[in-house]
This record gives structure tokens, C-alpha cells and sequence, in this order.
């Protein structure tokens, strides 16, 4: 008896866990770490496994295109490594929903004192008691934490796809920041130049000082544009260096969005992609699952509580005695009722959740269908129509050079063409957000 309670104790010691400090990283450290090692990057995109990600062969010598800034972020966002973590603790969780009970180890002595103890030694007892009770829900438990760990890994994966969408859209929109602000650099250029020249025509009597505060008044306009637009860029790149774990300082170039953009589907065949691939709608579904398992758990739970154990004792004069106990907890108070209601309430939740998620996926897949279609219309007008204006504007500055027309004339419509070429780069950029917001709302490419 004593041989097997000292084999207990040391099995028992020898599996326990040991525990190591860790200590979070200094804050004037982590102020000045450095970004993430882009060639470690670029072995790792090569190699991305991902269910809604393709690997990319990643050359930053040309620029940063939206899907290179995509697949970075997912290997680079520190949000995202804190995100992976959940994966330990729901897999920490399968782990121990397939534990087994462990075994109860009871010990006792009794001292005999007093008359008529003389003659007699110690009286001790031992026993062994192992719950079978929850055995009854071991499936459900560990069929439960199995949907949970994959309903966590889907969760990931989705977080994941909507990191990448945003470092998708900050790389389009850096880039129409930029090509915008070049337009009307260009603008800005001019018309400082023409100022120069309405200026001296004033001090020769050749302009009238209309003339200069119409061009003083545009000059400044375009300032004002062209510092909203500055502003915009360095609040974009700041998001996009936040989104790739790169330092506020680094200044990657971004290359030039493709502006062509294939038919889409129709939008009832697009929603049906949407609500049958969506991750996280997956993710519900297995959410949901693992709730039917916890309902499960709670019905079984009305079962009594059963435990069994062998027992050993010796009296105070010697006898041994060797036998068997049943313990039985009786259902007659508490039959899991709390419990069964609880679970039966969060699994109705979940389903109403479930349809609620989809109504709303349904109804943003049509909206961003129907923007496009609109954009695409006003796409097409914008550029007929800038077309034809690029064409008189030609002849008109033919005109001035020589002399068949008034500079002021053509400047103005030069003014107009100015706004609609701008409008034409606005337009551009918000077709290609709609449709990178059509992708992240689809889970995938349409």
C-alpha cells in the first residue's frame, strides 16, 4: 500500500508543468524596432498557404503593386500575430475536452489511545475513486471543441483576407493620391506661369486687373488642392505602413493600379458566392455546430453524477479488508434545467445571427453590383466627354498662337478640362475601391 502511494506522488510530480517568466519586450525597444526583414518576406510569399490567397513573387524594385501590399500585410501585420494566438487556446481546449478525469487518491490513519488500546497497532485506509460520470460527454465535449478550433482557424483566415483587402485599397488609393497630385502639380505649374504673364500684360496695359485676380484666385484654389491631396497621400501611406508592420518613416513606392476591369456576374450568382464561401459564414456555421454539441453536453449532464473506487483498510488489530464503493448523486433538485435552457436560447441566437449575417451580405454584394454598374456608366460619359474637350482645346490653343483666339477664353476651358480630368481620376479611383470592396464583401474574387 505504501509502495503505491509513493509511485502516485512521483508520477504526479514528474508530470507537472514547469513555469518560466515571460516578460513583455521594453517600451523604447518596441518604439524603435526596426520593419519586418523583407527578404524573409519574400521567401514567405512565395510559399503562402492561404484558402483565399494565392503566393506572389514579391520584386519591390519596380514599386508595390496592391496584391504584393495584400500578401505582405498577412505575413507582417502585427495585429495578425496576436490574432494567430487564439488557434493555441482553442487547440488547448480540444486538448483538454479529451482529458480523461483523474483518479481521486484517499489516505487516512487512525491512532488507537486509551483504555484498552495496549496490544494494538495503527488502523489505515486507502482508496482509489475514478469518476465515470464524464465519460457520458466526452464525444459531445470533444466533438464540440473540434468545430470550435476550426471555427477559430476560419475566423483567422477571414481577419486575415480583411487585412489584406485594406493594404490592397491603401496601395490603389496611395497610387491615385499620387497620380491626382501630379495632375495637378501640373496644373499648378501652369497657371503659376500664366499669372507671370497676365501680370506683366497689366503693367503693360495689355490685361486688365480682372484678368489677374481671376488667375491669382485659381492659382491659390489649386494650392489648396494640392494640399488636401498631400495630406490624404501621407495619411494613406501612414495607414499602409501601419497595415505592412513597417516603421512610420519607410516610404515604399507603389506602382500603378490596372485599370481595366472585367465583366461582372450577375448579382443574385455573386451572393450565392458569397454566402456559400464566405469564411466567416463558414466559421458561423461551425460556431453553430459546436453549439448544437454544448446543447448535447447539457442534456447528458441530467444524467447522475457516478463514480467508482476500490478501498483498502486494516484495523487496529490487524484485519485487512479489501472492497468496492458506488458513489451516485441524485437528480432530483437540479436536473440541468439552467444549463439545457441556457444552451437551447445561444443556439437560437446563433441561427438568428446566422440569417442576420447573410441579409446583410445580400444586401452589400447588390449595392457594391449596382455602384459599379453607375460607376462604369459615369466612367464612360467623363471620358467621352473629356475626349471631345481635349479636342477643342487643341484648336483653341492653336487659336491663341495664332492670334484667332483670346487666351483668357482658352484658359478657361483649359480650367474645365482641368476639373473634369480630375473627375476622371476620382471616378477611377472609386471603381476600383468598389470593386476591391466587392472582393473583401465576396471572400474571394467575383
Amino acid at each position: 500500500m505504501k509502495t503505491l502511494f509513493v509511485t502516485a506522488i512521483a508520477g504526479l510530480a514528474c508530470a507537472c508543468a514547469t513555469y518560466t517568466p515571460a516578460s513583455l519586450p521594453k517600451a523604447e525597444i518596441e518604439a524603435q524596432r526596426p520593419g519586418p526583414d523583407l527578404d524573409r518576406l519574400r521567401i514567405a510569399a512565395a510559399k503562402l498557404k492561404h484558402p483565399i490567397l494565392e503566393p506572389i513573387t514579391i520584386d519591390l524594385k519596380d514599386g508595390l503593386s496592391p496584391d504584393e501590399a495584400a500578401v505582405l500585410a498577412v505575413l507582417a501585420n502585427p495585429d495578425l500575430a496576436a490574432a494567430r494566438d487564439a488557434h493555441g487556446q482553442a487547440a488547448a481546449q480540444l486538448v483538454s475536452a479529451g482529458l480523461l478525469p483523474n483518479p481521486k487518491l484517499a489516505a487516512g490513519v487512525d491512532a488507537p489511545f486509551g483504555a484498552g488500546s495496549q496490544g494494538t497497532q495503527l488502523a489505515a485506509n486507502l482508496g482509489l475513486e475514478f469518476e465515470i460520470g464524464s465519460l457520458i460527454g466526452r464525444a459531445a465535449r470533444v466533438a464540440e471543441a473540434s468545430a470550435q478550433i476550426e471555427a477559430v482557424d476560419l475566423g483567422i483566415a477571414w481577419q486575415e483576407w480583411q487585412v489584406a483587402q485594406a493594404a490592397r485599397l491603401a496601395a490603389v488609393r496611395l497610387a491615385m493620391l499620387q497620380d491626382r497630385l501630379a495632375l495637378v502639380g501640373d496644373e499648378l505649374s501652369f497657371e503659376a506661369k500664366t499669372l507671370a504673364i497676365v501680370a506683366k500684360g497689366v503693367a503693360q496695359g495689355d490685361a486688365t486687373l480682372q484678368d489677374l485676380g481671376i488667375h491669382r484666385s485659381a492659382l491659390e484654389t489649386l494650392r489648396g488642392l494640392a494640399g488636401e491631396l498631400a495630406r490624404s497621400r501621407e495619411d494613406t501611406r501612414s495607414q499602409l505602413n501601419l497595415l505592412l508592420g513597417l516603421p512610420p518613416d519607410k516610404r515604399i513606392p507603389v506602382t500603378e493600379p490596372d485599370e481595366s476591369f472585367n465583366p461582372l456576374p450577375p448579382a443574385q450568382a455573386l451572393i450565392l458566392q458569397a454566402v456559400t464561401a464566405r469564411l466567416d459564414l463558414v466559421a458561423l456555421r461551425l460556431g453553430y455546430r459546436a453549439q448544437e454539441a454544448r446543447v448535447r453536453q447539457a442534456v447528458l449532464a441530467q444524467f447522475p453524477s457516478l463514480s467508482v473506487g476500490i478501498s483498502g483498510t486494516s484495523d487496529e488489530t490487524a484485519l485487512k479488508f479489501l472492497g468496492g464503493f458506488i458513489n451516485l448523486s441524485l437528480p432530483i433538485f437540479d436536473r440541468a434545467q439552467g444549463r439545457i435552457a441556457t444552451e437551447r436560447a445561444s443556439r437560437k441566437r446563433l441561427r438568428h445571427e446566422y440569417r442576420a449575417r447573410i441579409a446583410h451580405v445580400r444586401a452589400q454584394v447588390a449595392r457594391l453590383v449596382s455602384q459599379d454598374a453607375l460607376l462604369a456608366e459615369e466612367l464612360e460619359a467623363t471620358r467621352q466627354g473629356a475626349g471631345k474637350l481635349e479636342d477643342i482645346e487643341s484648336r483653341e490653343r492653336q487659336g491663341v498662337s495664332d492670334g484667332d483666339v483670346s487666351r483668357l477664353a482658352w484658359q478657361e476651358l483649359r480650367g474645365t478640362l482641368f476639373d473634369i480630368r480630375l473627375r476622371l481620376a476620382s471616378l477611377l479611383q472609386a471603381r476600383m475601391e468598389t470593386r476591391i470592396a466587392l472582393a473583401t464583401a465576396l471572400g474571394g474574387k467575383p
